[in-house]
């Protein structure tokens, strides 16, 4: 079931108001371009919570991993009053991550009456507690990791301009490939899931064959070029905070949640785990001995 234009126009409403208040937020309060957007984001993101405790879905907040970056990003290079060409470059990468992701986020969502299963579980289990996890652990959590992703960018505006090098052209090419797995895989899952299929049937075409999780894969890849071009810019090792904390992210919480729901589900997901590799690449007629 896709979503209505009413679900969408609430979501519209919703993301327009965090906008303006994270405005208002950069406007009012002192210190650093990087701490006023630190402020900001968080100001944004309860302004989420708000429609997703009004509405009890708190899936209003799934497309803010995807929309903030590139409001950060420009928002970092009108204060810094410069985009020299890596900061174009930059943006430009950015920018296709961004509509790829609130696409495929827009092309799946449901609408309003319904949420994400991983949230419903969630709500299961904490119960009464679930407003404190879902500001916590599913908004605010996730706004922080991304703010970590996003420090390479105020670096590269930040920095004096420099002439491109070879590793910009690494950073490039990583970053180009990274969303190319993940356009990919996208169009590998959407394609499986409007083919009828019988109950259970494992994706395991394509680059699903290459690694189990390669739109995982795809965004990690994403995360360390933009790590790679703020440390071009600014040799500093907070440039490798976010990518390490995304890293972590998808190892130890999106990953075994997934897993979990996809082994309960289909009987023959173990014998593809056993085979296949969880994000490395797995060699042709590669067969683990252990999942």
């Amino acid at each position: 079931m896709k979503a209505g234009s009413r679900d969408f126009g609430w979501v519209a409403v919703a993301y327009l108001a965090a906008v303006l208040v994270a405005y208002l937020v950069a406007q009012e309060i002192s210190g650093s371009p990087l701490m006023r957007a630190f402020w900001a984001d968080i100001a944004a993101t309860l302004v989420i919570f708000g429609f997703s405790r009004r509405f009890g879905n708190s899936s209003f907040y799934d497309a803010y991993w995807s929309v903030a970056p590139p409001l950060l990003f420009v928002y970092w290079m009108l204060q810094a009053g410069q985009a020299d060409l890596r900061s174009l470059l930059l943006f430009l990468l950015v920018f296709a991550w961004a509509v790829r992701l609130t696409y495929n986020w827009a092309e799946g969502w449901q609408g309003l009456e319904h949420q994400d299963w991983r949230y419903v579980d969630l709500e299961a289990k904490t119960g009464r507690w679930y407003p404190l996890v879902d500001l916590l652990g599913i908004q605010l959590l996730p706004t922080l990791l991304v703010f970590l992703g996003c420090l390479p960018l105020y670096h590269v505006v930040s920095a004096p301009g420099s002439p491109l090098g070879i590793w910009d052209v690494a950073w490039i090419l990583v970053g180009g490939g990274s969303l190319y797995l993940e356009f990919r895989a996208d169009n590998v899952l959407r394609g499986f899931r409007r083919q009828p299929a019988p109950p259970g049937t494992v994706l395991t075409a394509d680059v699903w064959g290459w690694c189990r999780h390669p739109n995982y894969l795809g965004e990690l890849g994403f995360w360390l070029s933009l790590g790679m071009a703020g440390y071009v810019a600014d040799e500093s090792l907070l440039n490798a905070v976010g990518f390490v904390a995304m890293v972590c992210l998808f190892v130890f919480i999106s990953i075994p949640m997934i897993e979990k729901r996809q082994l309960a589900s289909k009987p023959d997901y173990l014998e593809y785990k056993r085979r296949v590799f969880s994000l490395l690449p797995t060699p042709p007629g590669n067969a683990r001995k252990e999942a």
